[in-house]
């Protein structure tokens, strides 16, 4: 009898802790954004900063929830970076439930955090079946206005902070004239075809690939030519230089002369024709190749494999 009171009053003491903790963390949000006026003005989101102990993953709409980054978000953790959860009040038990943040949430014990800063719904539904529809409906589209920054969009803030590649893009950009823009499509004059891609060839083969890659483009005229730093043109030449070391300087002098000859459509066109069965990226690569090999007598090395992956005869 004594033991089951005990029990009991424990079970009381922590209800009420909990709830001491949850009527704090209330009174404490602080309205964000706000409809109608006067007497009839609504919050409709809220800031504060919300106990860990008070949150908690509802199962019925979260239960199939994977976190493949999880990890690396456990490892990568910077606090500086972390956007606030998004949660909806359960006042009747006293916690929150958390539709916008699971990962967050599950990391931040890891990093000493007991507390998260969280954006509070307030609109949602006070009967639970309503509410609980209201929670699902913000996780499904909880990510659907989200803009993810494109690399191109990166460029100037990893000069800044003085990242290597970005760095060498630079240089190169204003060495050659060559411009960049966002948008996709072709390519006029002195504009750069795929920024992902260059960023990664300078990122893997430094900046005598890219000298090597701007240099045949410059001396061919192509910077003047409308696609001329197209991403087919671009990987073309730098298979080239990866597959033949030994005869960069020869392939460079070759290749400046013959491709001025021709435009970049007629190259694309060709490489088209002579490779039907390929795409336009891969099928120049292998245009060029044969120019290479036919005209200087090198020995081929390039092929592509079931997955259309460029690979070398070593």
């Amino acid at each position: 009898m004594k033991r089951s009171n005990v029990v009991s009053i424990n079970t009381t003491s922590a209800t009420a802790r909990r709830k001491d903790a949850y009527d704090n963390m209330v009174a404490n949000i602080r309205p964000l954004s706000t409809y109608g006026r006067g007497r009839s003005q609504r919050t409709i989101t809220g800031s504060v900063v919300a106990p860990l102990s008070l949150l908690y993953v509802d199962e019925r709409y979260q239960g199939l929830r994977t976190h493949k980054q999880l990890a690396k978000l456990d490892r990568n953790f910077d606090i500086r970076k972390l956007a606030p959860i998004v949660i909806v009040l359960h006042p009747e038990e006293y916690r929150c439930a958390i539709v916008d943040g699971q990962g967050r949430y599950l990391v931040a014990p890891n990093h000493g955090m007991d507390a998260l800063n969280a954006i509070v719904l307030m609109d949602a539904p006070d009967d639970p079946e309503e509410r609980l529809k209201f929670e699902a409906e913000y996780f499904i589209g909880q990510d659907s206005e989200v803009e993810r920054v494109k690399p191109l969009e990166k460029h100037l803030s990893r000069v800044i902070i003085g990242d290597k590649p970005a760095v060498l893009l630079e240089k190169m950009f204003k060495k050659y004239g060559i411009r960049y823009v966002s948008t996709q499509g072709n390519r006029g004059e002195s504009v750069l075809g795929s920024y992902t891609d260059t960023y990664a060839i300078a990122k893997q083969h430094g900046e005598k690939c890219l000298e090597f890659i701007f240099g045949i483009i410059q001396n061919a005229g192509w910077d003047n030519e409308s696609n001329g730093y197209a991403t087919f043109v671009m990987r073309a030449l730098r298979d080239a230089w990866i597959a033949h070391p030994a005869d960069r300087r020869k392939i460079h002098t070759y290749l400046s002369k013959s491709l001025r000859e021709i435009d970049p459509s007629l190259l694309s066109s060709q490489a088209r024709s002579k490779y039907p069965k390929r795409d336009t990226r891969s099928g120049c690569t292998l245009l060029v190749e044969d120019m290479i090999c036919d005209d200087l007598g090198i020995e081929r090395r390039l092929y592509f494999d079931d997955k259309k992956n460029c690979k070398i005869i070593k």
